[in-house]
C-alpha cells in the first residue's frame, strides 16, 4: 500500500539504511514500491553496474541486529530476494525476531509491500 510505503519512507530506520548504503536519493525520490524497485534494479544494472549489491553487501557487514534484519527485508523488495539469502546464509526469515520497534515496522512493510 502507498500508506506503508510513505510511512516506511518517512520512518528513522529505512531512511539511516539508505544513507548507510549512499544511495539515499532513491528513497527520497521513490513514490510507491513498485518505483523504488524499478528505480534500485536500474541503478544497479545500467546505472551503476552492481553498485546496489555492493553497498548492499558493506552495510550488512557494519549493520546491527535490527539494521541487518531490515536491510534483508529491503533486498527482498527490491528484488534481490537471492543476495539476502546469500547474506544470512539462507537465515532471512529466521533472522526477523531480532528486530523491534520502529525496526520491526519497517521490516512489516517491506514484507507487506505490494509487487
Amino acid at each position: 500500500m502507498v500508506d506503508d510505503f510513505q510511512s516506511f519512507k518517512a520512518g528513522h530506520p529505512a531512511r539511516a539504511m539508505f544513507i548507510k548504503m549512499g544511495i539515499e536519493e532513491y528513497l527520497k525520490a521513490a513514490q510507491s514500491w513498485r518505483m523504488l524497485r524499478s528505480m534500485i534494479v536500474d541503478l544497479n544494472d545500467n546505472k551503476k553496474r552492481g553498485c546496489f549489491v555492493d553497498a548492499a553487501r558493506h552495510a550488512y557487514g557494519g549493520a546491527s541486529s535490527g539494521e541487518r534484519v531490515l536491510l534483508l527485508a529491503i533486498m527482498y523488495v527490491c528484488d534481490f530476494a537471492w543476495l539476502a539469502d546469500e547474506l544470512s546464509d539462507g537465515q532471512a526469515w529466521r533472522r526477523m525476531r531480532s528486530a523491534g520497534g520502529d525496526y520491526r515496522r519497517a521490516v512489516a512493510a517491506c514484507i507487506g509491500a505490494e509487487a
